[in-house]
């Protein structure tokens, strides 16, 4: 009896020592398959922190959309018009021809009316919500930006001082940003009176679908 008893307790005490083995492996393989939560904002902080800390500076950076500059509001009006009403997020909405192209205009709380701040354009998506159309058949920035270019086209005419964040193999956004006290040469931040501006461009398969620049609310 005394014999058996020393041969079936070294196979327990293997047998143990195997099961605990598979539950730790297993254990450690679902805490790597966890996401970090703040993944995403994390490297955006860091491409962004990088590109605070460099010494590259936005030339000529886009100020205007099809004659509707920021924060002036008679040119608005000389585009769009002033009878249009805001909506309960301060944003004005409008359709290229055709709705091919939606065209969001921001308007910082406690500014005029069509004293515009971020300017954004983006494709239309199948629903219709019934915004005006204006005559344009897409909508294209002073420096040429528009929706459908790519990568390259965008960095010839915005340059190389941006931030890349959540790029993938598909998707990139190139990011800008001028912050004070950092400016531009014209002073794009002193005269308007603004402590950000920011430019951001999201491109799918290397092709344009969404654009936004302006000034973040002070």
């Amino acid at each position: 009896m005394k014999n058996i008893l020393i041969l079936i307790f070294p196979i327990l005490l293997f047998t143990n020592c195997n099961n605990s083995s598979k539950v730790s492996g297993s254990e450690n393989r679902k805490i790597e398959l966890v996401p970090e939560p703040d993944k995403a904002e994390r490297l955006k902080y860091e491409a962004l922190q990088e590109l605070k800390n460099s010494k590259c500076e936005i030339e000529n950076p886009d100020v205007s959309l099809n004659g509707i500059e920021l924060r002036n509001s008679e040119s608005t009006i000389s585009i769009i018009g002033d009878k249009d009403k805001i909506d309960k997020f301060d944003q004005y909405h409008y359709y290229s021809t055709f709705e091919k192209e939606t065209l969001t205009l921001t308007q910082h709380p406690g500014d005029g009316k069509f004293q515009i701040s971020i300017i954004k354009v983006e494709l239309s998506d199948k629903e219709s919500y019934h915004y005006r159309e204006i005559n344009f058949n897409s909508f294209k920035t002073q420096n040429g930006i528009k929706l459908g270019m790519s990568k390259k086209q965008i960095i010839e005419k915005i340059g190389n001082c941006y931030a890349s964040i959540d790029s993938t193999k598909s998707y990139i956004e190139l990011y800008y940003r001028i912050e004070s006290p950092k400016d531009t040469k014209a002073k794009l931040l002193e005269k308007n009176n603004m402590p950000i501006y920011y430019a951001s461009y999201k491109l799918w398969d290397d092709k344009l679908e969404k654009y936004e620049f302006g000034f973040e609310y002070p």
